[in-house]
């Protein structure tokens, strides 16, 4: 029997720090991999890191090198250098010294080409990838990919978490790592602050993303381990919001009296990232406990600490 312990690998990023925090109020026993644990673009760092820690059950692979906004035009060698040694040194340590586990990763919407509809797993690393998110989508790939032949090769156990945009406690401020949700309530709050009465949101209106608050969405890759094994899922909530949507839902839980502006010139990206995500649903009946108005208040609570 597979070890109910859980190792969490980028425990002090976004979702780790909030996956952990899960775990520890249910008394689920993991151990974290840490910034400080090492360069996880080493080979031997790796190697050495599983091959020391608990056999566990579950790897939870969730770090990745990621850049927002316009930078991602002028590092593309970097994010896919950066992530793709990270993502094939943490499959290998895991069939050499963790080959019992079940590896569960996690994947972006960055994977699949630009479409009108919603994406389900058969686009999956088919066509152009948005020319912003080409280099990071590659690598992501190569990490489903990757997790795939070792576990055909090796009989091994993974499954591969296509992700919704997530927004929550920890998501990160600065302006070319912030995720869009977390970047404009950030923004907001700062707005208020200085007593504006326009609230500046980047990009269009009517460009659709879909978002999870990150709770549900911890939830929803555990539903998804329970259900899937051996194959890239999409993991959302069939739940697509516009940003127009989104900047009136912000204003109106901070509880601002504000116009909403979209200056020209703001980094926009792709106009519309679905995913369909209806093979996941279907199976385990999951559904977000978290309301979009509850979300951004759980958020704001979290940010206006830190802004």
């Amino acid at each position: 029997m597979p070890s109910e312990t859980n190792i969490i690998i980028g425990g002090d990023g976004f979702v780790g720090r909030n996956l952990r925090r899960y775990f520890e109020a249910r008394k689920i026993p993991f151990t974290a991999i840490m910034r400080a644990d090492g360069d996880l673009r080493d080979r031997d760092t790796v190697l050495r890191l599983l091959e020391k820690a608990p056999k566990a059950g579950r790897i939870f692979h969730l770090v990745t090198f990621q850049r927002t906004g316009e930078i991602q035009y002028k590092i593309p060698a970097t994010l896919f250098d950066t992530n793709l040694r990270i993502h094939t040194n943490v499959v290998e340590a895991w069939a050499k010294h963790q080959p019992q586990a079940k590896l569960i990763s996690t994947g972006s919407s960055c994977t699949y080409p630009e479409r009108d509809t919603p994406m389900d797993e058969s686009l999956f690393g088919i066509g152009p990838l948005h020319e912003s998110v080409r280099a990071y989508g590659l690598a992501k790939m190569a990490l489903a990919r990757g997790s795939e032949v070792y576990g055909t090769q090796y009989g091994l156990k993974w499954l591969h978490c296509v992700l919704a945009t997530l927004y929550g406690p920890h998501d990160h401020l600065a302006p070319d790592r912030s995720h869009f949700f977390g970047g404009m309530v950030a923004r907001a709050i700062q707005e208020q602050r200085d007593d504006k009465k326009e609230f500046s949101v980047w990009g269009a209106p009517d460009t659709v993303r879909e978002c999870l608050y990150v709770d549900d969405q911890i939830e929803a890759i555990l539903a998804a381990d329970s259900a899937f094994e051996n194959t890239v899922l999409n993991c959302a909530a069939n739940r697509p919001i516009t940003i127009g949507e989104t900047a009136d839902a912000i204003i109106r839980v901070l509880d601002w009296d504000a116009k909403i502006i979209y200056p020209s010139g703001t980094f926009t990206g792709t106009s519309r990232k679905v995913l369909d995500s209806g093979k996941f649903l279907s199976k385990t009946g999951w559904t977000p406990r978290v309301s979009l108005d509850e979300g951004i208040r759980l958020l704001a609570d979290d940010l206006k600490k830190r802004v």
